[in-house]
């Protein structure tokens, strides 16, 4: 690596093969696909340098560079209300970095909406999140859903077998009923408010939603708006 300024440099293709994105070949691939960012901006040049201050992102998830550094994970019951990231906005409101205070830079892995509460996992490795968010992994995540009236046994076997959404299956890996009248929902999809708009392709609206599982790391008994570090053995399930 180079040096300039105080910060090392590298080339932007062999920082995401290093950060274990993909191989050399494949993430010169990504970054003439426009699937890359740093520091906001598309960038389509393999051979573009990048410093230890760029923030890089591939397909709108931060890469953690594999640098000597520390690794932290994290476990937060994020609380309804709360914005999933660990940028403070005025107009956003609450947001996780008011939550979760470190030294370390951690960002959260995948996002649960405003109006929803659960489990979020934070890392600074970029691996992990990487392993835990690509679509091909099929990381499951179960879900407690409550919806605005019961759900028929007719539309509860419709559920099961899988929703079209955006004209693609949602498929379903589990789907019982819980306490309370709600219901455990396992999917492996990872679309932005995916959960509610299955519901609604099928005439139903989601009033409470709450994570409770990815993966094999389960939420338990953390009380909202609490946060803890990872075991080794949940670190250990995580990267199994």
């Amino acid at each position: 690596m180079l040096k300039k300024d105080g910060n090392h440099q590298m080339r932007l293709a062999k920082f995401l093969s290093s950060a274990g994105v993909a191989s050399r070949r494949a993430a010169e691939q990504l970054i003439r696909n426009r699937r890359v960012t740093v520091n906001g901006g598309i960038v389509t040049d393999p051979a573009h340098n990048v410093v230890d201050l760029d923030r890089i992102e591939f397909d709108g998830r931060w890469v953690a560079a594999a640098a000597d550094h520390a690794l932290v994970y994290i476990m937060l019951h994020k609380p309804v209300g709360v914005v999933s990231t660990m940028a403070p906005d005025k107009e956003q409101g609450e947001c996780l970095a008011d939550l979760v205070q470190l030294d370390a830079r951690v960002y959260p892995v995948g996002r649960l909406d405003r109006d929803s509460s659960g489990l979020l996992i934070l890392t600074n490795d970029g691996n992990l999140t990487y392993e835990l968010t690509h679509p091909g992994r099929k990381v499951k995540k179960e879900y407690i859903v409550k919806l605005n009236r019961t759900l028929s046994r007719q539309d509860f076997n419709r559920i099961s077998r899988g929703v079209k959404v955006d004209d693609r299956i949602v498929e379903i890996d589990s789907f019982t009923p819980a306490r309370g009248g709600r219901l455990s929902l396992v999917i492996h999809e990872g679309r932005k408010h995916i959960v509610r708009r299955l519901f609604e392709e099928v005439g139903y609206r989601v009033i409470d939603l709450k994570r409770v599982g990815i993966g094999p790391v389960r939420l338990g008994r953390l009380p909202v708006g609490k946060w803890r570090h990872l075991s080794d053995r949940e670190i250990a399930a995580l990267k199994g």
